[in-house]
C-alpha cells in the first residue's frame, strides 16, 4: 500500500499487486501434475507471496528471506534429501540458484541470475522450464536403455564370437547393427520437442 499526501493532508491510498504472467499457472500445474513438490521462495513480505501463491493453486510458501537465506534453504532442503531445482531472475536468486542441484535463469533476468545457472532459458516463455525437465528425464532414461542395449549385445553376441557359434561375417555386421539400435533410441528423444 502506497499512500499519497498533499499538503500535509492525505489525499490517496494506492494498493500495489505483482501481476501473473499468463504463463505461470498452467507451468505450475504441469510440475505438479509430473510430480514435482513446488515451493515459493521469496524475498516479498509473506502476505504478497502468499497472495501469489493462491493465485497459482497453493504451495508452500518462504517469505520475507535474504538472498543468504535463500541460499540456507536450498541448502536444508538438499540435507533433507531432496533434489532442488531453483528458477529464478535476479540478484537476489544468484546464491540459491548456484546452491540449486539445477540452477534455471529466465534469459531476461539480470547478467548475475545468468552467470549463475546451469541452464539459461533464452526466451521469457515459463514452458520451456517444463520442457527442460521433461528433456533430462527423457535423456536419463535414454541413456539406461542404450546402456541395455550395449550390454544386451555384448552378453550375446561376445560368447558366440567365442565359441565360434557365429561366422566373423555375422559377428562384423552385428556389431554396426547394435550401434545403428543405440543411434536411433538416442534421436527418439526429437519426439519430445514435437509435443512442445
Amino acid at each position: 500500500m502506497v499512500h499519497l499526501a498533499l499538503d500535509g493532508h492525505h489525499a490517496a491510498l494506492f494498493g500495489i499487486a505483482d501481476e501473473l504472467r499468463p504463463d505461470a499457472p498452467p507451468l505450475i500445474e504441469s510440475l505438479r501434475a509430473a510430480g514435482m513438490r513446488l515451493t515459493l521462495l521469496s524475498g516479498d513480505r509473506r502476505a504478497a507471496a502468499e497472495a501469489v501463491a493462491r493465485k497459482l493453486g497453493g504451495m508452500e510458501v518462504i517469505a520475507e528471506v535474504l538472498p543468504e537465506e535463500k541460499d540456507r534453504v536450498i541448502r536444508d532442503l538438499q540435507a533433507g534429501g531432496h533434489q532442488v531445482a531453483m528458477v529464478g531472475d535476479g540478484i537476489n536468486d544468484a546464491p540459491a540458484l548456484i546452491r540449486a542441484d539445477v540452477g534455471i535463469a529466465i534469459g531476461s533476468g539480470t547478467d548475475v541470475s545468468v552467470e549463475s545457472a546451469d541452464i539459461v532459458l533464452m526466451g521469457d516463455e515459463l514452458e520451456k522450464i517444463h520442457l527442460a525437465s521433461a528433456l533430462s528425464r527423457r535423456t536419463i532414461r535414454t541413456i539406461r536403455q542404450n546402456i541395455g542395449i550395449s550390454i544386451t549385445y555384448n552378453l550375446i553376441m561376445v560368447p558366440l564370437a567365442m565359441a565360434a557359434k557365429i561366422t566373423p561375417l555375422v559377428a562384423a555386421i552385428s556389431m554396426p547393427v547394435s550401434s545403428l539400435l543405440v543411434i536411433g533410441n538416442a534421436a527418439r528423444i526429437r519426439t519430445l520437442f514435437k509435443k512442445h
